[in-house]
């Protein structure tokens, strides 16, 4: 039950849906390493096809919209109202409130932008073994990374839904989900996968303290941002040893 409650917030992808309170998401975050790893199967298959037909730019474009989509954006959304709020604010409760504010802003627009630039040129300039690989392992490796924002930074809104979340993610929730991409990243990332095993929670703790520092923890924003730019790390290792 909670690896479709985990599918049902992640994806669009069909599954049982489940009535589900802040906390069970929490509970179900575990499992978010292997929807990760569902959804990278597919886009790692999508990109296979589209590469026979199209050239390595075209596919690249192709996969990140499809990464997009069959995420609703989620992810991006939350890098986008993180970064309006560092750079549209000047302390912690304008970089709050800016956050919360439903409309993009011009750091937000420029974030997502330089994302999907990020992802789409990495992708393209990865030979097409690696970038299967790499769109196989980033998915998991950025969903991984959320778990540690959870378990080990303070909400910067306590008592609100983001705040529930974390609680429950249990210290049982980042062992699985952690045993998970260990195995995904050692089976079937090679060595990129095996160096991104440190390098993905290191990354995630610095950028969730400085986050912390400057809204006082974190919300459900950041964790959004967290996992786009774990995500874009793997990318960028896998290009790097090509």
């Amino acid at each position: 039950m909670d690896f479709f409650r985990a599918l049902g917030f992640l994806t669009i992808l069909p599954c049982p849906r489940l009535e589900s309170t802040p906390e069970d998401l929490g509970r179900s975050s575990g499992w978010f390493p292997l929807v990760g790893a569902l959804l990278g199967a597919l886009l790692a298959a999508g990109h296979a096809g589209l590469a026979v037909l199209l050239p390595p730019p075209a596919a690249a474009a192709f996969a990140a919209v499809l990464w997009a989509f069959l995420t609703r954006g989620l992810h991006l959304d939350g890098l986008a109202d993180t970064f309006d709020g560092i750079g549209g604010g000047y302390c912690r409760e304008s970089r709050l409130a800016i956050m919360k504010d439903s409309r993009l802003g011009t750091f937000g627009g420029i974030a997502v932008a330089s994302a999907l630039v990020l992802k789409i040129s990495l992708l393209a300039g990865t030979g097409r073994t690696a970038a299967l690989q790499a769109l196989f392992l980033a998915p998991v490796l950025g969903r991984w990374a959320i778990l540690f924002a959870l378990r080990f930074f303070p909400s910067a809104r306590p008592g609100g839904m983001g705040d529930l979340f974390r609680k429950g993610c249990t210290s049982g929730c980042l062992f699985t989900g952690t045993a998970a991409a260990v195995l995904l990243a050692a089976a079937a990332g090679g060595v990129p996968g095996i160096l991104l095993l440190p390098l993905v929670p290191l990354s995630a703790l610095l950028f969730s303290w400085w986050l912390a520092s400057l809204l006082g923890g974190l919300t459900g924003d950041s964790y959004g941002a967290v996992c786009e730019l774990s995500e874009i790390l793997s990318l960028c290792l896998f290009a790097a040893l090509r």
